[in-house]
């Protein structure tokens, strides 16, 4: 027993080492008083794809200020006035994502503050006015980091004045990106792979960390003319590597060493009249059901005079699932329609309709079964109850640590205080509640009719809660959002998740209480 204690504390101690790391990690970076009087100011439209951490880091270690500007549509004149307010006396670096790409080349020509201009995945419409882009405007240095491709390739060709199809770059391996350098090093143009969708081309290129070294290395070597190779993305993947692998090891060390929960354990054959705890396994009218029947049609309740009184509490209780499973998939439908509207439209609401979704289906199942819940008592978890507090240490800093790790690999932009975090909040708050409500709901039905009911575990209902994700994977594909389709099919796989993590800690002492906690924090993590 003394060597599982100290497992479960070395593994809460290994938790808290990475909350403090990963929290030092994240902070520095957001340090923007470079001495090198130089500043980035980055344009680009995933806020979710966007690992702004570690261009964040790669900013940082070479000393340079770093503003993100992570907007869906932000125009030419909303673009110069954000540029006109970060100062850098040594030069400006302004990184274009997408078709960002073409207000950031007029700007840079336009503009004498600009040093160097990064255009990732560059999106040029087939009629754009190109005007006077061209191997002389703009001035400054010029550097492409895309995928293969028509845009990307024309685009450099018009800068440098060579050719990309029938020249070929310079690679330092057979898998590493081709590397294309005008004559008088002004333009720059390193391609990988070939994607036909590029909104997938850009997330690939913005989150590949040999990508981003290549583009450290070019900031080293020709922006700060400094010799040799920098090693920022890769500890700054190292880091987020080691932490998520500590994180997840810990946790499962820490859920094999908690001790059974006797309240969830099933019921002694021979004990029909009083549980563990003094209440049994009864039915709706207070007789003693035999656990080798678990499952089956109770008794009908009967009057004094014998006669039936109507469906028992259990079977009203199961005729309710029924009507639930339908009412879910009719909510499960809509939500989904509404989610295609957004994704129509290129909005990224279509994320928070979908986590709305799994608030709502929680809240309406709870309000639906509550009404059933007639008496709750005996409820006494016989545990060891010394170890509740380091249970509850434990979950506490499991969410604080998630939370770090995801700031750390979707970008330290992702804390924002707005109305966002608020609903966030509210939404999480929703949730536990509603989960609470539903445990009550299977703890008592389930001392009536078996575990074989339970709604929060049940297979049925969890593919239902994922009916809208279904619908809107299925239409992401056929409208061509691939992208759109991933952060569905992303979004599902946490929840699934989150429901098995939420299974695991359940099990052990004062497992409900901390099931809930645990599932409502990483709920609030997948905004």
């Amino acid at each position: 027993m003394k060597k599982i204690r100290l497992i479960r504390l070395i593994c809460v101690i290994v938790l808290a080492v990475i909350l403090i790391v990963a929290s030092l990690f994240i902070l520095i970076p957001k340090r923007n008083d470079s001495s090198s009087g130089r500043a980035a100011i980055c344009f680009v439209h995933e806020d979710i794809m966007f690992p702004q951490m570690d261009y964040s880091q790669m900013f940082s270690r070479m000393d340079i200020a770093s503003y993100y500007v992570i907007d869906d549509s932000c125009s030419k004149e909303e673009m110069q006035k954000k540029i006109d307010k970060v100062s850098a006396p040594k030069g400006l670096i302004l990184f274009c994502e997408g078709d960002y790409a073409l207000p950031g080349l007029e700007i840079a020509a336009e503009s004498d503050k600009i040093s160097d201009l990064f255009l990732v995945s560059p999106e040029l419409d087939g009629n754009a006015d190109l005007g006077d882009i061209g191997t002389t405007s703009p001035s400054c240095r010029v550097a492409i980091f895309a995928e293969s491709g028509k845009t990307a390739d024309s685009l450099y060709e018009r800068l440098s004045g060579e050719d990309t199809k029938f020249t070929s770059g310079t690679r330092s391996e057979s898998s590493a990106p081709e590397l294309f350098l005008s004559s008088d090093a002004n333009r720059y143009f390193a391609r990988t792979g070939s994607r036909s969708n590029p909104e997938i081309a850009s997330v690939i290129v913005l989150n590949n960390p040999q990508m981003q070294t290549y583009m450290v290395n070019y900031i080293k070597n020709h922006i700060l003319l400094q010799k040799g190779v920098s090693k920022a993305p890769l500890l700054t993947w190292s880091m987020k590597m080691i932490c998520t692998i500590f994180t997840v090891v810990s946790f499962f060390v820490y859920a094999a060493t908690l001790p059974p929960n006797k309240k969830l354990a099933p019921a002694n054959a021979g004990n029909r009249g009083g549980g563990e705890d003094g209440a049994g396994t009864r039915d709706a009218t207070g007789a003693g059901a035999d656990p080798a029947t678990a499952g089956a049609a109770p008794e009908l309740a009967r009057n004094r005079s014998g006669k039936l009184r109507g469906r028992s509490i259990a079977e009203k209780y199961r005729s309710a699932l029924n009507h639930l499973l339908a009412l879910q998939g009719f909510l499960g439908v809509l939500f989904a329609l509404v989610t295609l509207f957004f994704i129509l439209r290129k909005q990224s609401a279509y994320q928070v309709v979908l986590l709305l979704w799994v608030c709502v289906t929680y809240l309406s199942s709870a309000f639906f079964l509550m009404p059933f819940l007639k008496k709750v008592k005996n409820r006494k978890v016989r545990s060891n109850r010394s170890m509740w507090p380091i249970h509850a240490a434990f979950t506490f800093l499991l969410a604080g640590v998630f939370f770090m790790l995801t700031l750390l690999w979707k970008g330290a932009g992702f804390l924002k205080l707005d109305i966002f975090l608020l609903v966030e909040f509210v939404l999480s708050i929703m949730v536990f509640v509603s989960i609470t409500m539903l445990q009550l709901c299977d703890n008592f039905f389930g001392r009536i009719q078996g575990s074989g009911q339970s709604v929060l575990d049940s297979v049925k209902f969890l593919v239902i809660r994922l009916v809208p994700m279904v619908i809107v994977f299925v239409f992401s594909i056929i409208m061509k959002r691939e992208l759109f389709a991933i952060k569905v099919l992303l979004l599902a796989i946490s929840l699934l998740l989150a429901s098995y993590m939420r299974r695991i800690v359940k099990r052990g002492a004062l497992g409900e209480t901390l099931s809930v906690v645990l599932f409502s924090c990483l709920y609030w993590m997948m905004f």
